[in-house]
């Protein structure tokens, strides 16, 4: 369908990398959460003290994180919502209670660390993963700013430099139990190739959705005494993992479900990676013949929008249209990726796949995703195996500009 670029064995991750994500709050640190949550809040009512009621306070912030949980538009941020939806209802905005934040969370959130306590064998396992060369990541619930969660990793004993990332609402667009949210770990990871573990002692919010996209799970410390599935205290996990790795890693299910998360958490990926880094990571190659992250987001962008997209829409007039894709070959020489803009190549990307996503809506609706259709390419295949080829297109992509971001980091 297209003729990619050199792939430069420099940005290929190795085949049996160990990928873990933990979940931070009654995993790697005890929260204790009935009596931290009702205490944070506490906090930050007298803080707003000012604008409302502590009470009001409590119930502007539970309805701002209702909005958050509720999002699946991969263009607006977290903290955006929660800004959108906390201040206004106050008559103030954050702009005007920026040094109050600060300060709140400079001089009284530390004092909430009374309330959570360390966990026993934390800091072995990180530094076990470590030496196994394995890469880790923060998978916490992005409902904190990225201040507080820092203090809490600090906390555990632990140091947020060790892990790839960690997730607040201030780098994150989803959250969790959202199957999206876990399509956005794994594309700021790059999507990882070889074994990918999650860590966490909640069944709905943790193991649920990793294990619907086929991962391992292990549960921490399950009410119940036989859960059916890996479990026990954070210590346990350290014998556990050596039994997963020996075993050939799983593959990603590929059901509509998951490839449509895939499909949604791209743009919000890519969104991050480009408020996070300056213009020059996006212009750097590892070779003359690969692309920089600015041709592949072209590429990318003109894709959705003259290939995909069209192509989605010729199916709901008419799935017994014959699909045909244009000749693609020249399009980054052609078009000058490499001396155009990425924001405006990620705003073309983003605004056709929301149209996408859409269309994948009235194709689940009208049940057309087992339809068999006839391809230029393909010959014959499903709406469904198209859906999954332009999500692994999309993984591909992520790996590749994940790969020139750390030749960036290193170079």
């Amino acid at each position: 369908m297209r003729r990619m670029p050199p792939y430069h064995r420099s940005l290929q991750r190795s085949q049996m990398t160990l990928t873990v994500l933990f979940d931070l709050d009654d995993t790697l640190l005890h929260t204790n959460m009935p009596e931290f949550i009702p205490a944070y809040f506490g906090s930050l009512g007298q803080t707003f003290s000012n604008l409302a009621s502590p009470k009001q306070i409590a119930q502007q912030i539970q309805f701002a994180v209702a909005q958050m949980e509720a999002n699946q538009d991969p263009s607006i941020g977290l903290h955006e919502i929660f800004s959108q939806n906390f201040y206004p209802p106050l008559s103030t905005t954050e702009g005007e209670n920026t040094e109050t934040l600060t300060k709140f969370y400079r001089d009284e959130y530390p004092n909430l660390q009374a309330v959570t306590g360390q966990v026993p064998g934390v800091l072995d396992l990180i530094d076990w993963c470590r030496s196994q060369g394995a890469q880790m990541a923060i998978a916490t619930n992005p409902l904190f700013p990225e201040t507080a969660t820092r203090q809490r990793i600090n906390w555990a004993g632990v140091h947020p430099e060790d892990f790839e990332f960690f997730s607040s609402f201030d780098n994150f667009h989803f959250t969790k139990p959202n199957l999206t949210y876990y399509a956005e770990c794994l594309g700021r990871l790059g999507w990882p190739e070889g074994h990918v573990i999650m860590v966490g002692d909640s069944l709905t919010h943790d193991l649920l959705p990793m294990e619907t996209m086929g991962f391992p799970t292990f549960w921490i410390n399950p009410p119940e005494d036989n859960p059916g599935r890996p479990h026990g205290s954070l210590s346990a996990v350290k014998s556990w993992l050596p039994e997963i790795t020996s075993r050939a890693p799983v593959e990603l299910v590929n059901t509509p479900e998951v490839n449509n998360a895939i499909l949604r958490s791209t743009p919000a990926v890519l969104d991050s990676w480009i408020k996070e880094n300056n213009g020059t990571a996006f212009t750097v190659k590892s070779s003359p013949a690969e692309w920089n992250m600015t041709e592949v987001l072209w590429h990318m962008a003109d894709m959705e929008a003259e290939v995909y997209l069209p192509q989605w829409q010729q199916l709901l007039s008419d799935p017994s249209i014959l699909l045909s894709a244009p000749d693609i070959s020249q399009w980054a020489v052609d078009r000058q990726y490499h001396c155009r803009s990425i924001t405006e190549a990620w705003e073309k990307f983003v605004t056709a796949r929301k149209k996408s996503l859409f269309c994948f809506e009235e194709i689940d609706q009208k049940g057309l995703f087992q339809t068999t259709i006839q391809h230029t390419i393909f010959s014959y295949a499903t709406v469904s195996e198209l859906v999954a080829f332009t999500a692994r297109h999309d993984r591909i992509h992520l790996r590749q500009c994940k790969g020139l971001l750390d030749f960036y980091k290193i170079y």
